[in-house]
């Protein structure tokens, strides 16, 4: 009885040993609109253990429906998929590090730029975005959650720890949404309803997915959407016959405003990411608890 007794406890440890995952470059992988070209694994200036990820991008470069929507982008994506659950399920903890230039800025962001977030398969809006417009961060939690004025330590590492609970079953008093920053608790960006609505699970499912795989993938990395706004802001001389097109979120764009010619572009904008987790709990993906990422 009690060999079986500690085989159970070994089996137990085991799973959920299992499910805690330092995530390296290997766990993750590209979209097939994101520029990779200036990707690099770095050993300087890392915030734990021998490398850390470098995205860059440049002006005008972008792919397909980003190029027509005034986007660009260059994120890693999870290759583990999460799922939403009608009933009430465990919650998600995801945890990275970000560096925060010292000219980090307005300009440095052009306007707009996700730092990581959450998006389910067939679902134009993000579910959940950590993003910036240059002095701090913002979360937003698809179109009515939002908590925003934290100013970012630039010249440093900033540490990220989020809890997400993609279950729609509404249980009192439950956290369905949490962010810890460098360590202490953001109560402004709780949530305490669940923010995945049967309206994502349509529009999920209206893409032709199965109604039980709507999959759902973290990604971090370099996301600037509305560059058209910002290009059309910095430059007095604005080029001649531009269009714009009306978003599904209501919001208008300059269509492809890359192929125009401005006098003023968009700077370049390198960001390095590391110790990159995901876990059942805080202490599961907590920096400060675990062995460095390489």
């Amino acid at each position: 009885m009690k060999k079986i007794f500690g085989i159970v406890i070994l089996i137990f440890f085991t799973c959920n040993l299992g499910y805690t995952e330092p995530v390296t470059i290997k766990k993750t992988k590209w979209h097939h609109m994101d520029i990779k070209e200036h990707f690099e694994i770095v050993d300087k200036n890392v915030r734990a253990g021998k490398s850390a990820q470098k995205f860059e991008i440049r002006h005008g470069e972008c792919k397909k429906q980003d190029c027509k929507w005034g986007a660009q982008r260059t994120e890693r994506h999870l290759k583990k998929l999460h799922y939403s659950s009608k009933k009430f399920k465990e919650p998600v903890f995801y945890a990275l590090s970000i560096y925060i230039p010292e000219d980090f800025g307005y300009d440095f962001v052009a306007s707009k730029m996700s730092l990581f977030q959450a998006k389910m398969k067939g679902v134009d809006m993000p579910l959940w975005m950590v993003s910036t417009q240059g002095s701090g961060f913002q979360v937003r939690l698809g179109h009515y959650k939002r908590c925003h004025g934290f100013s970012f330590k630039k010249g440093s590492w900033n540490d990220f720890i989020v809890k997400t609970n993609y279950s729609r079953e509404r249980i009192k008093g439950e956290k369905y949404f949490e962010l810890w920053w460098n360590g202490e608790q953001i109560n402004e960006c709780t949530h305490y309803i669940p923010f995945i609505k049967s309206k994502h699970i349509k529009e999920s499912k209206s893409h032709g997915w199965s109604s039980n795989k709507q999959q759902i993938n973290m990604r971090y990395g370099i996301y600037k959407f509305r560059v058209g706004d910002y290009l059309s802001q910095i430059n007095k001389n604005k080029p001649k016959g531009m269009k714009t097109m009306t978003q599904p979120s209501g919001q208008k764009n300059i269509i492809k405003p890359f192929k125009y010619k401005w006098e003023n572009k968009i700077p370049t904008t390198v960001m390095l990411f590391d110790e990159v987790r995901f876990g059942k709990s805080y202490d599961e993906v907590d920096i400060n608890k675990n062995k460095p990422v390489d």
